[in-house]
């Protein structure tokens, strides 16, 4: 049974950058398969059983999907170096994971609207792209007046936010929390990235004290990648059986472990939901099995927070 890590991600993915920068904080080595951006997705979606999201950490037959629930078990499995330094890691557990819920969707939305249409002829933003996250969102592809309205419109709502991570910072500290990176400083890092990597440069608006932050969260890496081809991916699942499953403690309403589920984000991908039986749940994460001719039998992870579960008929 194979024990590598193995990352799902492709190269601007905001989310998976904050992944990356885990992996290099813990200096991990680890196996890079670089994904489409943009559906179809035909080695990718076998692992995941329909769920469309980038990224995803597979370990064997199993397959952890969402930041939350990778980062959760890569500390779960090296703790040293952890990511709450802080004096309580309990408590700093959980106001990360507030932190979080506000750059991974607030502060994200308003990066990538601002730069998708301040900077909407970058390399980036080919026709295919851009279908394909209308319709990811459920919305239609903007017009140029509605680019430049949006635009404003979301750099308005930027400032304040960077003017917030500027007060952090203002007072000389290394990081966030001090003189040790944390899981807060990934958090707030990877919305501010993005925006240089789909406009193709660096962007003018963040100011000097958040890049001189930024520059030190980078320098410690990514930890060591190896390339790794989407076939020989599946071929590790193929050949691995599954870990044991987590035990269960369902909530009034949870559908009954056995029974055949999705699972699907409850903010956008929904039309891509991970289907298959379901194995485990409790308060904070839960899990489904499937199978196919590519992988066998994969369970796939993922964390409450986010995601509904419905029962599904056959």
């Amino acid at each position: 049974m194979s024990s590598e890590l193995i990352l799902h991600h492709y190269d601007f993915s905001n989310y998976s950058e904050k992944v990356r920068l885990v992996l290099g904080l813990k200096g991990l080595t680890w196996r890079s398969v670089e994904i489409p951006p943009t559906l179809p997705k035909p080695d990718y979606i076998p692992l995941t059983g329909g769920y469309r999201r980038a990224p995803a950490l597979q370990i064997g037959a199993d397959v952890f999907c969402d930041t939350a629930r990778i980062i959760e078990e890569l500390e779960r499995r090296f703790p040293d170096p952890t990511l709450y330094p802080g004096p309580d890691p309990v408590a700093q557990r959980a106001f990360i994971a507030g932190l979080e819920r506000w750059t991974d969707a607030t502060l994200t939305r308003n990066t990538i609207n601002y730069i998708s249409c301040e900077h909407a002829d970058a390399d980036r933003f080919t026709p295919e792209f851009l279908t394909d996250r209308a319709a990811l969102l459920g919305k239609p592809e903007p017009g140029l007046a509605h680019r430049k309205a949006a635009a404003a419109k979301n750099l308005a709502q930027l400032r304040p936010q960077l003017h917030w991570i500027s007060d952090i910072l203002h007072d000389g500290r290394t990081y966030i929390y001090g003189e040790s990176m944390s899981l807060a400083d990934c958090v707030i890092y990877h919305p501010l990235w993005v925006m240089d990597q789909l406009a193709g440069e660096r962007t003018t608006i963040i100011p000097d004290v958040i890049r001189e932050w930024m520059e030190r969260v980078a320098a410690h890496g990514h930890g060591s990648p190896i390339s790794m081809t989407a076939h020989e991916a599946l071929n590790v699942a193929a050949s691995s059986d599954p870990l044991p499953v987590l035990p269960s403690q369902a909530l009034a309403g949870d559908p009954a472990l056995g029974e055949t589920v999705s699972i699907t984000p409850t903010d956008y991908g929904r039309a891509n939901p991970s289907l298959g039986t379901l194995v485990s749940i409790d308060v904070q994460r839960m899990a489904l099995q499937h199978r196919n001719a590519l992988t066998k039998r994969v369970t796939v992870h993922f964390p409450r927070f986010g995601y509904s579960v419905r029962k599904r008929e056959e």
